[in-house]
């Protein structure tokens, strides 16, 4: 029987707690007290100006091809490639530092004029200067040509990719894959949609007279009228 009905003669009674709880959980504990910087080894900016991004990039291509290949059961590519990436850098680089001393050089005029009188620079001076702003224009529109040919090319892509996507989603217009027929392949046979046998051809209401005939591979949807079904009438 419960007594939590009777009065509480003793009733419980707080006590002084002077220290109080020091019991807390361990996820309310400080975890990170101190900042963590990048030490040697992993990748700082002095670390990633010494690298050569590109070289790194060109080789890990270069390794991904080549297991691409040995998984295909092909050779891998001779690491030829690298010298001629080089040659075309090499190149890049030289036409470069050209229009750069060209560039130098004009300021390096425009200075002196300032100082010397008109018409004092040398010959020799401004035909470099000319050939040099001849091979910069050269440069730009060679550059243009090839966004230019870049752009032509990913349009035509992507129209032919939308074309045949167009072709071959619509079964209208497919209708060699609609048939079951290669697609691609030209005939002289007009496409058709008639099939072998009707899903009907065996209905309940057609055929009545003739249900004493004896029909191989009939398929019914009434099934007191199905091959099962006959036999259950000898039972």
């Amino acid at each position: 029987m419960s007594t939590a009905h009777r009065p509480t003669w003793d009733p419980a009674q707080a006590k002084d707690v002077k220290g109080g709880s020091r019991q807390f959980s361990v996820r309310d504990m400080a975890s990170h007290t101190k900042l963590k910087f990048r030490q040697a080894g992993q990748t700082s900016v002095d670390e990633v100006k010494k690298r050569d991004l590109r070289a790194e990039l060109l080789a890990a291509e270069q390794e991904a091809r080549n297991k691409k290949r040995k998984a295909e059961g092909k050779p891998p590519l001779p690491v030829e490639n690298g010298s001629s990436t080089a040659e075309v850098d090499e190149e890049a680089n030289k036409r470069r530092k050209l229009l750069q001393d060209a560039l130098e050089m004009d300021k390096d005029d425009d200075d002196d004029e300032e100082e010397e009188d008109k018409g004092s620079k040398p010959k020799d001076d401004e035909a470099d200067g000319r050939r040099l702003m001849r091979e910069l224009e050269k440069i730009k529109r060679e550059r243009a040509a090839e966004a230019e040919r870049k752009e032509r090319e990913q349009l035509a892509s992507d129209s032919a990719a939308r074309d045949a996507e167009i072709a071959t989603a619509n079964p209208l217009l497919n209708l060699a894959a609609a048939l079951g027929q290669t697609p691609g392949i030209s005939t002289t046979v007009p496409g058709t949609f008639a099939v072998k046998r009707r899903w009907d051809d065996d209905l309940i209401f057609k055929n009545q007279a003739m249900s004493g005939r004896d029909k191989q591979g009939q398929f019914v949807n009434d099934l007191l009228r199905t091959e099962f079904h006959k036999y259950v009438d000898l039972l």
